[in-house]
């Protein structure tokens, strides 16, 4: 059972003499020199006793192990405090293993630890690990030597001189211990492996930490560290070997039993390292002789069951000679050297293997058979002469640890950390009990391409490394900054329905479109435009929606004079973003193409000139087309297993219910993609030849520019721009829902998407329509809605929640529709939490306070909202094709504002039908059921 590396103080010392300095003259006798009787505490309570260790608990919270053993004349004192890199926090790193160096820099009472351990003739060190950290000696078997250790553990738990200097000083030791990690090309390799493996987990930080945090961290950060970490309810002390247990626990009274348990309370780690979804690979190049390959996979805690199913299989797979990989690789003379181990951690931890290659040898070539020979495990039989050889060993290692007192003191120290220090003999029964459809059962679990982190360390003579980078410093950098001009000043301009209808003005040119400009002083000379073209027809469009929904983006593509590489160039030379949507909507309009504009005062003439050319002499280059098909693909089929796109398109096929032939109809994801695919260019050319001009536009201009400029900019550039055919409207019929409850599976997807919605005879301009609007205000149209304070905020089921009720502005024909996103065995409270925010709308309806808080927010929500360019040139366009100004919205504001209670709730049983619903659930469902 081989454990992967520890940081420690790198030091084992037999005898005083080994390292010691110059003895200092006079030096004062260590204050456990002292035999007297300590007074006596309160008695421990005993806890449980196995195999000869004996647990106690003192009233502090510290834990006490005696093991006693008269056969051997030496004494083991070791203190576990449970604190290692998985405790550190952001900027911490490496507090653990430097606290470890700085608690052999003495306490008031031990002044020179080092020096008085060597008086006592100890062999001692610490070491650090992810869930803990230790430090021990072990000793001749004396009084003097018993009282020694535990008090001077008792001491430096929570008497330990952290200070500034000794600190300072400590720094070069521990970066030299850096260094010396650093130079070990095998040891960097696992390190930058588990910080692939583990992204979110501590475990995938060094035990040793950042360099920075190391050589940066302020003494006062680490005496905070220190205190909340080493305290009697957070350590374990383990006394072993030849004593009298009696007066050891005397000693254990006097010293760790005075102290106090601190009042704060120690949280436990929370994070839990997600299920990896796909290889990972890392290639580590540095100068070095011998290359490195090692696999990594995700496997279980040191607690768990299975552990000792993982640590037989990396045995059988790495011991010498009889191992699968020995005989593949070292044997075959394609590896030097195999190594190999399961870590014994207290959160899931990893099974790690590798080989070495020396100089001449093909890494690529262990890489892979190390891999098939891994994985193979999951698949090929294992012999019982193999899983024997294993126990057999293991077994041995357990027994022969246990006659050895003082060893099995220390690594007491691991299993504790893990939970329960009596896991060592647990593990130890585990092994006679483990059988081979246990093996098998835990290598199909874990060893797989997709749990599977990959590292190369490939010895580079001249490794060409990128320098270390400083962080600036900020307030020298910016001292004589001055800055360049500022922006010009926009005008003040209250957007109100009133003004912006007053600032407007509204014509018609003479090719037939429509013109809307609003011009304003605004900042930076800033200008926006918003561009609608509407084309073709119910006949005219059949069988070319795909055509038409393609056709906007490809536009951009490339014109006859400009391929699409010039056209970025030249837009953001002349600061533009320009960007065209449209073609093809659910239920609606396909024939209504939207171009957005925004650029500046200077340079809107040449923007203008630009986008016309767009529109009317596109190129269409047959490799952008082939390039856009794929990106349009890719992102389709991408939404194949997206819970929230496949419930909305299911929700929009329900209330729209038109057949495929009718270009109203509402194709499925899986639709789109076969459609895209069956696409040719000539389809999309032929489209903008047929139906393509501008005498059914409107175009609305807000923001800094002249006008009459700009109206016979627009006329030059599009006027004689004709349609070919002319535009009709293809009407929005409205449909009954059928009622209907659907589930759609997205397998392995961490989130599910439960929606509900119906059509809705209603129009934007009938009488009952603001109270639609906010009823939908209240249900979910608001930060403050009944669906999202109870899906989030009371019942944290779903990050978001929300609904919507529209009416058309032409056609009597809307929809109402709700939603929530949650995890999949949250779908049926999610879903049953929306359905009855649903009904008690309905059912008791919304109070005059309610009302009234909705009112106030909702009139802040257009105040905000109005005063947006973007909404402005937008409704401008919508106005203009409608014949509507701003006034439709000062009066539908006003209606808004007279709502009664009883207007609301009307509207709410009008609009709102439970039993016309169609109700989709989506996500990974079969899991979740599985699971529950």
């Amino acid at each position: 059972m081989s454990k992967p590396r520890t940081r420690s103080l790198s030091f084992a010392l037999a005898f005083a003499t080994a390292v010691a300095g110059p003895a200092r003259a006079q030096a004062p006798a260590p204050a456990s020199a002292t035999l007297g009787k300590p007074p006596v505490a309160k008695a421990a309570t005993k806890v449980t006793s196995v195999e000869g260790i004996t647990e106690y608990r003192l009233d502090n919270g510290l834990q006490v192990l005696f093991f006693p053993d008269q056969s051997k004349a030496t004494v083991t004192v070791n203190l576990t405090v449970f604190v290692g890199s998985r405790h550190e926090g952001l900027g911490e790193s490496g507090m653990a293993h430097l606290l470890e160096h700085m608690l052999f820099k003495g306490t008031p009472t031990h002044p020179d630890v080092w020096k008085l351990l060597q008086e006592h003739g100890a062999q001692f060190n610490g070491t650090t690990w992810f869930d803990r950290t230790n430090y021990y000696e072990t000793m001749p078997a004396t009084p003097e030597n018993l009282e020694f250790g535990i008090k001077l553990e008792a001491d430096r738990l929570v008497n330990s001189t952290i200070a500034g200097d000794a600190l300072a000083k400590e720094f070069s030791v521990v970066r030299n211990e850096f260094e010396m990690g650093e130079n070990n090309p095998a040891g960097v390799l696992e390190d930058k492996m588990l910080s692939v493996a583990y992204q979110w987990h501590n475990y995938g930080k060094t035990v040793i930490g950042s360099r920075s945090d190391i050589e940066r961290v302020p003494v006062e950060n680490l005496r905070g560290f220190y205190r909340k970490h080493y305290q009697p309810d957070n350590a374990m002390l383990v006394v072993a070997g030849k004593y009298d247990e009696k007066r050891a626990m005397e000693l254990v009274m006097s010293s760790f039993g005075k102290l106090p348990r601190p009042a704060r309370k120690l949280e436990k780690t929370w994070t839990v390292e997600p299920v990896q979804d796909g290889e990972r690979t890392i290639t580590l190049r540095r100068t070095g002789d011998v290359a490195v390959v090692a696999v990594l996979y995700h496997a279980s805690a040191g607690a768990d069951p299975d552990w000792v199913a993982a640590d037989a299989i990396t045995d059988i797979l790495t011991a010498k000679p009889s191992g699968r990989l020995y005989k593949a690789l070292v044997e075959k003379g394609l590896a030097s050297e195999l190594f190999g181990y399961v870590y014994p951690t207290a959160d899931p931890g990893i099974i790690y293997v590798g080989a070495k290659v020396r100089a001449g040898g093909s890494p690529d070539k262990v890489r892979d058979i190390l891999i098939k020979t891994v994985e193979a495990v999951a698949n090929a039989k294992i012999d019982a002469s193999e899983l024997e050889r294993w126990r057999t060993r293991s077994l041995k290692e357990y027994e022969l640890q246990l006659t050895d007192t003082g060893r099995v003191g220390v690594a007491l120290s691991d299993w504790a950390a893990m939970g329960d220090w009596r896991l060592f003999f647990l593990t130890r029964d585990r092994c006679k009990t483990v059988q081979i459809d246990d093996l098998a059962r835990v290598a199909k679990k874990f060893l797989k391409e997709s749990n599977r982190t990959v590292g190369t360390f490939i010895p580079t003579k001249s490794p060409d490394r990128a320098p270390l980078t400083e962080t600036p410093d900020v307030v020298a950098v910016m001292k004589d900054f001055k800055g360049g001009a500022a922006a010009a000043e926009g005008e003040t301009f209250v957007a109100t329905t009133e003004t912006l209808d007053a600032r407007t003005t509204r014509s018609t040119l003479p090719g037939g479109i429509k013109l809307a400009l609003l011009p304003k002083k605004t900042k930076g000379g800033a200008v926006r435009v918003a561009l609608v073209l509407r084309f073709g027809g119910e006949k005219a469009l059949r069988g070319r929606i795909p055509a038409a929904g393609l056709l906007p983006q490809l536009l951009l593509r490339g014109s006859k004079k400009h391929s699409f590489q010039q056209l970025k160039d030249e837009f953001d030379r002349l600061k533009a973003d320009v960007s065209f949507g449209g073609g093809r909507s659910p239920g609606g309009n396909p024939g209504v193409v939207t171009v957005r504009i925004k650029t500046v005062h200077d340079n809107l003439a040449a923007v203008l000139s630009l986008v016309a050319e767009v529109l009317r002499e596109p190129a269409f280059p047959a490799p952008e087309f082939e390039t856009m098909r794929k990106e349009m693909l890719s992102k389709l089929e991408e939404q194949l297993q997206d819970p929230t796109a496949n419930a909305m398109s299911t929700i929009f096929q329900k209330v729209y219910p038109w057949p495929k032939d009718d270009v109203r109809h509402v194709a499925s994801i899986k639709e789109s993609i076969d459609d895209l695919k069956s696409l040719k260019l000539a389809d999309a050319a032929k489209l903008h030849k047929d139906l393509w001009g501008a005498s059914h536009a409107q175009i609305a201009v807000v923001g800094d520019f002249d006008p009459v400029v700009v109206k016979a900019q627009i006329d030059k550039d599009l006027g004689s721009w004709k349609s070919p055919k002319p535009y009709e409207r293809i009407a929005r019929v409205y449909k009954e829902t059928a009622p209907s409850a659907e589930d759609l599976n997205t397998p392995d997807k961490e989130n599910a998407f439960v929606g509900v919605g119906h059509a809705v005879a209603l129009k934007d301009d009938d009488p009952d329509y603001p109270a639609a609007v906010m009823v939908n205000f209240v249900l979910g149209g608001s930060a403050g809605s009944r669906l999202l304070n109870r899906l989030r905020q009371k019942d944290g089921l779903s990050y978001g929640a929300f609904s919507g009720l529209s009416g058309h502005p032409l056609d009597k024909s809307g929809m109402f529709y709700a939603g929530a996103i949650c995890a999949p065995q949250n779908a049926d409270k999610a879903m049953a939490a929306l359905l009855h925010e649903i009904d008690k709308l309905r059912g008791s309806g919304v109070t005059d306070k309610e009302l009234a808080d909705a009112k106030k927010a909702y009139a802040q929500t257009w105040n905000a909202r109005v005063v947006e360019e973007e909404f402005q040139t937008m409704e401008l366009t919508q106005g203009l094709y409608l014949g509507r100004t701003f006034d439709y919205y000062k009066k539908l504001n006003e209606k808004i504002d007279k709502l009664t209670v009883a207007d609301v709730n009307a509207a709410a049983r009008k609009f709102i039908q439970p039993d016309k619903l169609a109700k989709v659930r989506a996500g990974d469902l079969a899991k979740a059921k599985a699971k529950s």
